[in-house]
């Protein structure tokens, strides 16, 4: 394994045009992915491209909302939500809508946020200051478009990039942060009447790595599921990323697997020896 620093549009061009160079893999945005796709096409590399996501929660009133919670807050806000499988978009049927409210609120509010190095800290800070500002940005078009946040929803005042864990409810699809990847602590919720409803809404984007979905109904699980347009869907539970399993996406969040057998065999070549006699 080699480690190279410098200029990344240098460096990434002399390794995609290099003929030692069979497979490229990539984790980042949506627009280098393409740039590198298409510069690794011109010698018919192969890429595995994991592009990020928006992905989508639908909690269902017949699921363990409590316990959908406990699970949502930590996947939610781990790394400051800066996680590309990270739940985002927060879909919740009506009738349960103001319990995982309260309940998500008073979680994600106290949760504390410093640095990393104490051992009670759960959340830290953003990777730059740009990362503030796109934060405070969605929030306020958020807000401006009739969603209120109940708990965070600014930046916190301390040295570094430190921004509040924030809840916004009420959330407008037309808002910001239900098109764009916040890539941030901040977790817009949303409610739903039908199913056909929820997984409209969690299909609408062109992101689609990871998806979620609580429900205690088998049949409704299997069924919404298959349904979701994602590489990775986790029902009752959110840890779609093992060495085990196959870890990627679909539509804009790129394509081809990491880890598990797909994984390995992205880097091997498929040959048929046939005899006869």
């Amino acid at each position: 394994v080699n480690a190279v620093f410098g200029h990344p549009a240098h460096i990434s061009g002399r390794l995609l045009d290099a003929p030692a160079i069979r497979k490229v893999s990539f984790t980042g945005s949506v627009a280098i992915g393409q740039q590198l796709a298409e510069r690794a096409a011109r010698t018919l590399k192969r890429c595995t491209l994991e592009l990020g996501g928006h992905a989508p929660v639908i909690v269902f009133a017949d699921s363990d909302v409590e316990r959908a919670v406990r699970d949502l807050i930590p996947a939610k806000f781990r790394n400051a939500g800066q996680v590309c499988a990270s739940p985002t978009r927060f879909y919740v049927e009506r009738s349960a809508y103001p319990r995982f409210v309260e309940a998500f609120t008073a979680a994600a509010g106290s949760l504390k946020v410093g640095d990393g190095m104490e051992k009670d800290t759960f959340v830290g800070p953003l990777a730059h200051s740009r990362r503030l500002t796109a934060m405070q940005t969605l929030v306020e078009d958020a807000c401006t478009r009739g969603a209120r946040a109940t708990t965070g929803g600014a930046q916190l005042p301390r040295p570094g990039y430190f921004f509040a864990p924030t809840v916004l409810v009420d959330v407008p699809a037309a808002a910001r942060i239900l098109q764009q990847e916040p890539f941030g602590p901040v977790a817009p919720v949303a409610p739903f009447d039908t199913a056909e409803e929820a997984v409209a809404a969690a299909n609408r984007l062109e992101y689609g790595l990871a998806a979620y979905l609580y429900t205690n109904d088998l049949t409704r699980a299997h069924e919404v599921s298959a349904r979701l347009e994602a590489g990775m869907v986790g029902v009752n539970h959110t840890g779609v990323s093992m060495p085990e399993t196959p870890f990627g996406g679909v539509k804009a969040s790129g394509y081809g697997s990491e880890s598990g057998l797909e994984g390995l065999l992205g880097y091997t070549d498929v040959k048929l020896v046939s005899f006869s006699r």
